[in-house]
């Protein structure tokens, strides 16, 4: 900004920041405008700049600095009454409430001066002829900073019971501050009551509805009311969490963890939020944050967790540091303590002081509150015949190793595991041969779970020894089982060389199930390698004679769980190469000769990828019939990777069926075996459940479903899966009135686009940013992020978004005031209408563009008095508009001709055109009384 910007660049500037959120960024644009309307001695625009001060400050992060321009304010004001619009008088009324406030945060404020600002509100309201509702409101939270608790008593009286006026807070933050009083008095039913009809309103207020949920949090809990408790946390939590300014109201959150046995989730909300501490708007917010953060502290050394490490970010001098709960309670307890000591020797008092102590003694209210349905759901632990514990009884060594060799081959998973667990306390044999057949059995055991190195450990060990006494045939099936487990999570080469090295041994085995066997763990291989992208066209090409190589020796060893891997296998090939009928039969025989083996688990874990073929097939009757049979197979003994997977495939099966409420149980059950398990599927799963939260209207859950499934996404370096699930979580802050958080994610996506090069979903990602910022009626904003999106829309070659975003740039640089600069931008949406004619000649697309473009270009020549230009372009875009059948656009066009019309003296045009149009709409349109209205007046006119 130079020194050359005249008034009204000045004055759009001012609206600008008129429209941004409270922070710092607010803050500093309006320091900008101010010196630079001193700079030019532009007095009323420097007076209304400081009007704007005194709300950014005092909602912002800078209470303190709005003593100055409130003081500058009002003394310009009194100075001479009459020279101000009659807009000043209300609104420094209302700045008075805000000035008085604020001098109850700064312990360096004297308290007479506070006093005296109180008096001075009141003179004034008397003699402007005001309620002094507003009077008393802050007489009231005065006397409870300064524990006068009787005056306190009789200023609420005063305040519930003189009538409201224009200068009493809004109808949402009215009630917030007499239910903190209620609250406070342990008056929880009435603090419940009183908010009750708010909370049914709309509450229009940007620090509603989460300030006034904030001060129920504790009233619910006490009175019992644990469902509207937890829903009062998660709510307003989501919408403070972004706003440092709030950080008080963070401190409240903090002690509700801690008296309702969430410590936990406390520890997490002190980590994200500590740094804001060291930037603390005021020393009262400070002094809240760090009472309740001690509180929760206190909770968790009760609670025997004292060495938990904490870590306090650096800060100024301070360096980053990391110490046990036990004690940082120590260090904020000194810490709160030291401030309130400030505002008792100013105050004359020790309300602070005892305040903090009384807050540190609290006790919980409840032993634990479950903060949502996935908190609070619980996998059911019964189990069947077949999932009984299994009973070891003492064995040697030896007698261990060869119950779980015979263990293995009847596939029982529940002993293998309990055989394992005890050989594993056994030492290493000095035999070894023995020890090989040891390691081997370990390995087993080890691959039913997800400790990967631990399971190549012991193949590589139990080959080593195999090879020490030449056994072969043994060496050579581990380092199969080896080679199967790197084609899922090792090295692809030494892989496909060690399977196909297996198979050459064993393929001349004279017993047909190892020769089978080995081939299978080939193919089971290179099937694992088409899953990671790695798998050759050579290799894929010997799939189907590898199938027929294991079906002839399966068959002729007669055993169906061999038939069944056959099956399974030939149902994986079938299915990638998209042949579904071909796939689901060999499914059906896979399941069938798994049944007649009484292996449930694998029964199951073939049902449900038979139920995703029969879903791909279009056939969603047998694909519920599937997914059913085999969650009716599960128990706590299959393996954790079978029960994650059937639940999670009916839960995304249910929601295809729209049957959300099924999908939600399904999927949350699916999240606590994975979550249990440490399985990498688990974010994929929240991802599924926060669609099925989104669809029965669970928003909330729906958005902490879609966090930690971008979380745990970004963990596993699925970055792509991540900016997909993002889109989600933007509507779903869209649903929720968090605009703010839909902005940040919508950057974040736009950054990881911008780094990776992906210019079609930067462009369009800066588009959807745009739209809301129209929405939002920020239209500075608006007007940048659509040139920018236009800019990389013509990089990655794309007319039609082009043409959309210069058009929409002009319309928005319209609803600022900047008249020329929006009809620069309409000759930049001219060329862009000109390229996408050359790109989509003769389509309707090219149509609807072009008239909307020609009905934003009316609207801005209008406005800038060139109605001349400005009546074609309506024409047109009433024209284009009825061409595609686009009714209701065509009848606001329709308006814009009329008003034009009329400007230019042509009443009787606009007459023709009003009468068409009225007589075009049903009598409940929207339009209609508009059009009939101007309609009527465009008659009187010409009569």
């Amino acid at each position: 900004m130079s020194d050359a910007n005249t008034p009204d660049d000045l004055q759009r500037l001012l609206f600008q920041a008129y429209d941004m959120p409270y922070g710092d960024a607010k803050d500093a644009l309006l320091e900008q405008v101010l010196r630079h309307a001193e700079a030019g001695a532009h007095t009323e625009l420097a007076f209304h700049v400081r009007m704007a001060m005194v709300d950014a400050y005092g909602h912002g992060m800078s209470p303190a600095k709005l003593f100055v321009p409130f003081a500058r304010c009002l003394a310009e004001y009194d100075r001479d009454p009459g020279a101000h619009e009659s807009w000043v008088a209300p609104s420094l009324r209302w700045k008075f409430k805000t000035a008085v406030g604020a001098m109850t945060k700064f312990p360096e404020v004297p308290m007479d001066r506070a006093l005296a600002a109180l008096d001075q509100m009141e003179r004034r309201y008397r003699v402007e002829g005001q309620s002094l509702n507003a009077v008393y409101g802050r007489r009231h939270r005065v006397a409870v900073h300064i524990g006068d608790l009787d005056a306190a008593a009789e200023w609420y009286e005063r305040w519930c019971t003189t009538p409201r006026d224009e200068n009493s807070d809004c109808e949402g933050c009215d009630p917030t501050n007499r239910v903190a009083w209620l609250a406070s008095q342990g008056r929880d039913i009435e603090a419940v009551e009183l908010a009750a009809p708010v909370l049914a309103g709309e509450l229009g207020c940007s620090e509603q509805p989460q300030l006034i949920l904030t001060e129920l949090l504790l009233p619910y809990l006490r009175t019992g009311q644990l469902d509207e408790a937890r829903s009062a946390h998660r709510r307003s939590y989501r919408l403070l969490r972004t706003k440092p300014q709030d950080l008080a109201a963070i401190g409240d959150h903090l002690e509700f963890c801690a008296l309702s046995g969430n410590q936990v989730r406390g520890l997490e909300l002190l980590d994200r939020h500590f740094s804001w501490l060291d930037r603390a708007p005021s020393p009262k917010d400070a002094l809240a944050f760090l009472t309740c953060a001690a509180l929760l502290l206190r909770t968790l050394v009760d609670a025997g967790n004292g060495d938990t490490l904490l870590r306090r970010p650096a800060a100024a001098d301070r360096p980053a540091a990391e110490s046990t709960a036990r004690a940082m309670l120590v260090e904020l307890t000194d810490e709160a303590l030291a401030i309130a000591a400030r505002f008792d020797h100013r105050n004359g008092t020790d309300h602070q002081t005892a305040s903090v102590h009384q807050k540190l003694a609290s006790r919980p209210i409840v032993d634990y509150l479950p903060l949502s349905a996935a908190a609070a759901h619980r996998v059911p632990v019964e189990r069947g015949p077949a999932a009984a514990a299994v009973e070891i009884p003492e064995l040697t060594t030896l007698e261990l190793i060869e119950r779980a060799e015979q263990a293995t081959t009847q596939y029982a998973h529940a002993e293998i595991l309990a055989l394992a667990e005890r050989l594993a306390a056994e030492p290493e044999p000095g035999d070894p041969s023995l020890a090989g057949r040891r390691a081997s059995v370990l390995a087993g055991a080890a691959l039913r779970t997800t400790d990967h190195d631990h399971a190549e450990s012991l193949l590589r060990r139990a080959a080593e020894l195999f090879a020490a006494t030449g056994e072969q045939d043994r060496r050579q099936s581990d380092l199969g089982r080896l080679g199967l487990l790197l084609s899922r999570h090792g090295d692809v080469a030494e892989a496909v060389n060690l399977l196909r090295d297996s198979l050459s041994h064993l393929g001349n085995s004279p017993e047909p199930q190892t020769r089978a066997a080995a081939t299978l763990r080939l193919s089971g291989g290179m099937f694992a390698l088409f899953d990671r992208g790695e798998l050759s066209e050579d290799d894929a090409a010997e799939l189907p004679a590898l199938l027929d190589r294991a079906a002839a020796d399966a068959a002729e060893a007669g055993e169906d769980i061999l038939l069944g891997d056959v099956a399974r296998h030939r149902m994986y090939l079938h299915q990638n190469n998209a042949e579904l009928a071909d796939a689901a039969a060999a499914g059906q025989e896979a399941v069938a000769a798994y049944r007649r083996t009484g292996q449930a688990w694998r029964v199951a874990d073939v049902a449900q990828y038979l139920s995703g073929i029969h879903l791909d097939a279009g056939d969603s009757t047998a694909a519920l019939e599937m997914i059913d049979e085999a969650v009716r197979l599960v128990d706590a003994d299959f393996p954790d990777s079978v029960r994650l997977i059937v639940h999670a495939r009916r839960g995304a099966l249910l929601i295809h069926l729209n049957r959300h409420e099924e999908a939600v149980s399904e999927l949350l059950t699916a999240i606590a075996v994975g979550i249990a398990a440490g399985s990498s599927q688990v974010p994929y799963v929240h991802w599924d459940l926060a669609v099925a939260y989104r669809a029965v209207g669970q928003l909330l859950d729906a958005a902490d479903q879609a966090e930690e499934a971008i979380a745990g996404l970004e963990r596993a370096g699925a970055v792509e899966q991540a900016r997909t699930c993002r889109f989600l979580l933007v509507d779903l802050h869209r649903r929720l009135d968090e605009d703010e958080q839909a902005l940040t994610v919508l950057d974040e996506i736009i950054e990881f686009d911008r780094a990776t090069g992906n210019l079609g979903g930067e462009s369009h990602a800066l588009v959807e940013t745009a739209d809301l910022l129209d929405v939002l009626d920020r239209d500075a904003e608006a007007a940048e992020r659509y040139a920018l999106a236009a800019e990389v829309a013509e990089r990655f070659g794309d007319p039609v978004r082009v043409a959309y975003c210069r058009y929409s740039a002009a319309l928005s640089l319209h609803w600022t005031g900047d008249s020329a600069a929006a009809i620069t931008a309409v000759t930049a949406s001219d060329e862009a209408i000109a390229t996408l004619a050359t790109a989509h000649p003769d389509t309707e697309l090219l149509t609807w563009h072009t008239a909307r473009h020609n009905h934003n270009a009316a609207r801005i020549l209008r406005r800038a008095q060139r109605p001349d230009e400005a009546l074609p372009r309506a024409d047109a875009a009433a024209a284009g508009f009825r061409a595609i059948e686009a009714g209701d656009q065509a009848i606001r066009s329709d308006y814009e001709r009329a008003v034009l019309l009329i400007e230019l003296n042509r009443p009787t045009e606009a007459e023709k055109i009003l009468t068409e149009a009225v007589a075009e709409l049903a009598d409940d349109h929207a339009a209609k009384p508009m059009l009939s209205e101007l309609l009527a007046e465009t008659r009187a006119q010409l009569a």
